[in-house]
């Protein structure tokens, strides 16, 4: 007798969001004290040092925020204030940074990727608020479904991932953070621009002695029209371009947050949140076919409590979290303009986790940590052609690393391992080839060694070297949608890596002279690199094929001249290699990995000038070049230049700020992948106001 599928509402399941977060809001009153006394303001100005416990490494003596989980890592901290500008978007952001390329697939709402030293996208390790938001099922993180109007602190972490986030990575670690009720605040923000974008946002804060409470709303939406040229199927004859206008690109978003933290007592915090999102958009076609009627929706829940305990026994820190991750979504393609054939599929996702990290300072110079991981998933869809219906994963995963400190030479040498295990299940009523349950079994280990210098004055050198994985997906392991098939008997994708780095922040610079400066070398080679390979029956089936060579070069600057002038710029420098025995491949560069990518930003600010607390005009441009579309390279991509100004103006006590963004001020009429085009010039005004 065949199970019933559980029915999903998505009314329902906000509804319950919602009351559930009244009723943390009314517990959480319960904690509170009546403040009677005269001191009632000067209580209210320490709650938020009153509460806090204490935080993880926030930032260096000269300002700048440092990565919280790794001292050995490569990497890039964003705060609030780096990506608070007019119409800025996660993969915006994240595409400004050294070593970081993101493909998006047309307007500011398609499905954007994200690769790190030139690793393939699902090869990245995406987290929010220390949950990965990674799915088993196949494919990598889609960047354009996190808003930043809910976002405190962006992470990355080039290279290997820390054991902190307990899954490994080949390429790195994306960490968001969401933002928390520790400072009192009620702040709206509303804005628009071209091709009928708007915005508006909301967030509320209130902390108390023995709890805080935070609620934030972000919607935003376009209506897209913008005219690109249409090559007409002739990349390389320019007498039959045309322009033509985007279709079916719209959208409609929302995302919500909730989050409350209460302080048991001085050394205990329990946190409980629920991040929402929600999505109606049209699916445009590629270039050449434009489509009408293909729409796209999707719920995403992720509802975790998180238990936290600093300095215990005056040695020990403990963290321990359980989520529970519900994703829907719906396409449809009534008149075929995408597929095949029809299509109204209907996708669920159930993703429990369970995680817990520990870590003691047995002594001065010796510190151990380990952390593990529990995590099911669980995939039903409705769709006629798909290879991952009534598909399971249970994945554990244990990490352990030490850190020895030799204070005489200011030397640090941190080893760690991870072993991964994982079981997967294609349950017998999906297998299309002979009705019977297919199940497979990966256990793997990596690991890592890294040194950290810092005996010369305001500088530190780090080296590191390790292994990576990358587990098989379930697409890949149990495909079979009739032309595309999977192979349960894949291996792991494997990566062996090196990086050298040094890093310069001066301290001798007078006051608010600011200077950093960063250099990294890396070499990564990636062994059995999953593809798909067509037969003689005209059907791909997966093998562990390709294998990779990449190695490069990562620079960067900060700095901060005369209170009036801020300069930040990157460069990368990556070269790669198809090493594979694949003859139409071998000696070839990688597909979308651009050989050089730089981006520079300089922005001037004055402080009380004609009445405005601070005026701030800015302008910056980004560079790639050298990236081909295909793996024999028979299809470059032309180099492509991107320059941007804006300027805002903080007043009103710097409760109130308006900026505004002009984009792709040249008008580069470019295309990412094969044939989705990009917007050109654009502009967008943001008004925020800070209530109190």
């Amino acid at each position: 007798m065949q199970k019933r599928k559980p029915k999903y509402c998505p009314a329902k399941l906000q509804f319950a969001v919602i009351l559930f977060s009244l009723v943390l809001i009314h517990c959480s009153s319960l904690f509170a004290e009546e403040d009677t006394s005269p001191e009632d303001v000067q209580d209210k100005q320490q709650n938020e040092e009153e509460f806090s416990l204490p935080e993880i490494i926030v930032q260096d003596n000269k300002g700048y925020p440092k990565l919280k989980h790794d001292e050995a890592a490569s990497g890039t901290v964003l705060l609030r204030k780096d990506f608070d500008d007019a119409a800025q978007t996660l993969p915006e952001v994240l595409d400004q940074q050294a070593g970081v390329r993101v493909t998006k697939m047309g307007g500011p709402s398609a499905f954007s990727t994200l690769s790190i030293r030139g690793s393939n996208s699902d090869q990245v390790l995406v987290v929010l608020d220390g949950i990965p938001l990674n799915s088993s099922s196949g494919g990598p993180v889609d960047l354009s479904r996190i808003p930043l109007g809910n976002v405190k602190r962006i992470e990355i972490y080039r290279g290997v991932a820390p054991i902190f986030f307990g899954n490994s990575s080949i390429g790195g670690v994306i960490s968001i953070s969401t933002r928390n009720g520790r400072k009192r605040s009620l702040t709206v923000d509303a804005g628009g621009g071209s091709f009928a974008s708007r915005e508006a946002r909301l967030f509320f804060a209130e902390p108390s002695k023995k709890w805080d409470f935070a609620l934030g709303l972000d919607y935003s939406g376009w209506e897209g029209g913008f005219s690109y040229t249409n090559d007409n199927g002739t990349r390389f004859d320019e007498s039959d371009d045309f322009q033509q206008i985007r279709k079916n690109d719209s959208y409609n978003q929302l995302n919500s947050l909730l989050k409350t933290r209460f302080k048991l007592n001085n050394k205990w915090r329990l946190t409980v949140f629920d991040w929402l999102f929600f999505r109606e958009q049209g699916i445009a076609g590629l270039g050449l076919f434009e489509t009408e009627k293909p729409e796209y929706s999707v719920v995403d829940n992720l509802l975790a409590i998180k238990l936290e305990g600093m300095n215990l026994f005056e040695k020990l820190d403990w963290q321990t979290s359980l989520s529970l991750r519900f994703v829907w979504s719906r396409f449809l393609d009534p008149l075929s303009e995408i597929g095949l054939g029809t299509d109204n599929s209907k996708d669920k996702t159930y993703s429990p986790n369970l995680h817990t990290y520990l870590n003691y300072k047995a002594f001065k110079w010796f510190v151990i940590s380990a952390s593990a991981s529990y995590r099911f998933e669980y995939f039903d869809t409705n769709a006629s052609a798909s290879s991952t219906s009534d598909s399971n994963r249970h994945s554990i995963n244990t990490n352990l690393e030490a850190k020895f400190k030799i204070e005489a030479i200011d030397l640090v040498i941190i080893p760690s391992g991870r072993i991964e295990w994982a079981k997967s299940r294609l349950s017998a009523s999906r297998n299309q080839l002979n009705g019977t349950a297919k199940n497979t079994t990966q256990l793997e280990n990596s690991y890592r060694l890294s040194i950290v210098n810092s005996s010369i004055p305001d500088t530190k050198i780090t080296v590191s070297g390790g292994r990576a994985v990358r587990l098989p997906s379930l697409f890949e392991l149990f495909g079979n949608n009739g032309k595309v098939l999977g192979n349960s008997s894949l291996n792991s994708e494997s990566s062996y890596n090196a990086d050298a780095g040094i890093i310069y922040q001066s301290t001798k610079l007078p006051e608010p002279f600011k200077l950093k400066i960063e250099l990294y070398a890396f070499f990564s080679q990636v062994d059995n690199l999953i593809q798909f390979i067509q037969t003689s029956q005209n059907v791909a089936v997966a093998e562990n094929l390709d294998k990779t060579r990449l190695w490069g070069i990562e620079a960067g600057v900060s700095t901060d001249l005369f209170s009036h002038l801020r300069l930040n710029g990157n460069y990368t420098l990556l070269k790669s290699k198809n090493i594979s025995n694949i003859s139409a491949r071998k000696g070839k560069v990688l597909p979308n990995r651009p050989a050089s990518k730089w981006y520079v930003r300089a922005e001037g600010y004055f402080n009380d000038l004609f009445e405005i607390d601070e005026t701030s005009l800015y302008l910056e441009s980004d560079w790639i070049a050298g990236n081909f579309l295909d793996n024999a390279n028979l299809v470059a991509v032309s180099d492509r230049f991107y320059f941007n100004a804006g300027f805002s103006f903080l007043f009103a006590d710097k409760k109130a700020k308006l900026s505004f963004a002009a984009n792709n001020l040249t008008n580069e009429q470019t295309q990412d992948l094969t044939g989705y085009p990009l917007p050109g010039r654009s502009y967008h005004l943001l008004f925020s106001l800070k209530v109190f």
